[in-house]
């Protein structure tokens, strides 16, 4: 052999060393007896056919160099890798860590409680904590004496929100106070401190905020007395949704004092709260309580009693001790009937109006006299199947007398053959009811 093929023969028997060295093949002889990788193998080839002993010869050299070079790079390589650890992945609230089940679970629950949640829902997960840990028989001291540290916060935040509920409702009735006595900017704060108390209350955030456009328009009721409980009145009214009491309160304390500017900016706010609403005032230039009277005296003689006792009711919130919305209210309860009411509305009259002969007469020619019907019905409420005909019956026992119902109610009815179920209709007094 030469003396190149002598030195990878030297070189080749070094790789083997070392590859047995580090465990990667089993044994030399194997090595030496392969005919397809041994460089002896590839001699003994070549000994066979002389012609072309130098090109193979040559070419085996070729591979030897590759099949060595390729070697002595990939057994660093190789030598270098080792085996990695194999983690498992847990999907709960943490990543298991050489931890047990329980530890985990208590991880887990102290990671939810750092992020926020509620003492109701801490309750539930350590009552989870506590079985698990006796089903395991592990020490629950811990997770007990936590649990019950959890209750009593929960039993002080709930003391502390019916103590907040209970003042709230303190300064809420002090608001209300205070704008009866015509204090509205003191009602304010009082109503925005219960508001903070019991934000969930929408009743003091409504108040509070129909508070605030009065207090916009004026803080504190006039000082006329007159003037001042009018528009005293008529705030509270408005207060409680009763925008047309509340209109019929300002629209008076407008006209009595008419240079006060602030009283017509509270009659708007009011009407842009409450479009649906208004006070009648056929004529601004009239006075309100006279144009409430003479309505009411219209609808005495129209038959239409309620509406005439609602007009002079009004009055007599205006003024109670107004003599002739007693009177025409009298006359009202003794039109349907009810005798003995009117007698006590004409007593009040003439208490007021001690010289009105009128008056007199009335209380003098009723004395001996009987309510007519004091059980029957001021209105009737449309049941199905019902005509006029068969509600005169029912009420007056007279079928003919269906042309007095519909006298009543004319205003409401365009035909008297088209009444409607749940329709409410007025029964006019003053026919005696059959036996």
């Amino acid at each position: 052999m030469s003396e190149k093929t002598t030195n990878l023969q030297l070189r080749y028997r070094g790789v083997i060393a070392d590859l047995q060295a580090k465990g990667m093949l089993k044994q030399e002889a194997s090595i030496k007896e392969s005919n397809i990788w041994s460089v002896e193998g590839m001699a003994l080839k070549l000994a066979v056919h002389p012609k072309d002993a130098k090109k193979r010869r040559i070419r085996s050299t070729r591979y030897s160099i590759v099949l060595l070079t390729g070697l002595a790079i990939l057994i660093p390589v190789l030598s270098t890798l080792r085996p990695q650890p194999a983690f498992a992945w847990r999907w709960d609230e943490d990543e298991v860590d050489n931890k047990d089940e329980l530890d985990v679970q208590l991880d887990g629950y102290h990671a939810r409680v750092e992020t926020g949640i509620s003492m109701q829902e801490r309750i539930v997960l350590l009552d989870r904590l506590i079985k698990l840990f006796k089903v395991h028989k592990r020490d629950t001291a811990a997770l007990e004496e936590e649990r019950s540290q959890v209750l009593a916060d929960e039993q002080a935040v709930q003391n502390v929100s019916d103590l907040s509920r209970q003042k709230a409702q303190l300064l809420f009735k002090q608001a209300f106070d205070k704008v009866r006595a015509g204090d509205f900017a003191e009602a304010q704060k009082l109503l925005m401190d219960a508001e903070h108390l019991n934000p969930a209350d929408k009743m003091v955030t409504d108040l509070r905020q129909k508070i605030d456009g009065v207090v916009v328009v004026m803080a504190q009721a006039p000082l006329d007395p007159t003037t001042g409980d009018l528009v005293r009145r008529g705030v509270a009214e408005y207060l409680q949704n009763e925008p047309s009491k509340s209109l019929n309160y300002l629209l008076y304390a407008q006209q009595k004092d008419p240079d006060n500017k602030s009283i017509p900016d509270l009659v708007e706010l009011i009407k842009r709260a409450y479009p649906n609403e208004s006070s009648d005032m056929l004529d601004a230039r009239l006075n309100l309580i006279d144009q409430k009277l003479q309505k009411a005296l219209e609808k005495i003689y129209g038959g239409e009693y309620l509406v005439a006792a609602k007009e002079c009711q009004e009055v007599l919130d205006l003024e109670p001790d107004n003599a002739l919305a007693l009177t025409r209210l009298g006359s009202v309860y003794y039109a349907m009937g009810q005798v003995k009411q009117a007698r006590v509305y004409w007593t009040q009259a003439l208490a007021v109006d001690a010289s009105n002969d009128v008056l007199k007469s009335f209380l003098q020619q009723s004395s001996t006299e009987a309510d007519r019907a004091p059980a029957q019905a001021l209105t009737y409420k449309v049941q199905k199947g019902d005509t006029l005909m068969t509600i005169a019956e029912k009420i007056y026992k007279d079928r003919e007398l269906w042309r007095k119902l519909y006298d009543a109610n004319r205003s409401y009815l365009k035909n008297p053959y088209a009444i409607s179920v749940g329709q409410v209709l007025v029964l006019p007094p003053g026919v005696t009811q059959a036996q």
